[in-house]
């Protein structure tokens, strides 16, 4: 089993792939096949999800706050910002700026994610946070 100190820093260099955008480096970090909040998903779709939030919100980006790590499992509590250009949830992509607190539990089997337990807390992107465009 990795120590917490790998799991931590290939944790870090998953959010660096996802925040650089690049595609193939995030599916080198994901299993196959990944249980996200009980659903089936192919590492194909799993990026494509990624993909999506980024077409809604191009400049978002995750930022790691905290971490506790459990034998297979890693829980994180990430603070998430961008800027809202297409609709999301019933509110218009009119450029606003947006913050969230992101927590989630990933498990984690010889390197890769193969679940995912986790929510953001959505209706703050719904709206505009004005602490970012200040």
């Amino acid at each position: 089993m990795a120590s917490r100190e790998e799991i931590l820093l290939r944790y870090r260099a998953y959010l660096d792939a996802c925040n650089r955008r690049d595609w193939d480096d995030i599916g080198s970090f994901v299993a196959d096949e990944v249980l996200v909040n009980g659903v089936k998903r192919t590492r194909a779709e799993y990026v494509a999800d990624v993909r999506r939030t980024t077409r809604i919100f191009p400049d978002y980006q995750w930022e790691l706050r905290r971490a506790v790590h459990e034998g297979e499992w890693l829980a994180v509590h990430l603070y998430d910002t961008g800027t809202r250009y297409w609709e999301f949830l019933g509110a218009d992509g009119d450029g606003s700026s947006v913050a969230t607190d992101e927590f989630d539990m990933y498990r984690i089997v010889d390197g890769l994610i193969v679940e995912v337990e986790g929510t953001a807390d959505n209706a703050r992107l719904r709206e505009s946070d004005h602490r970012l465009s200040d």
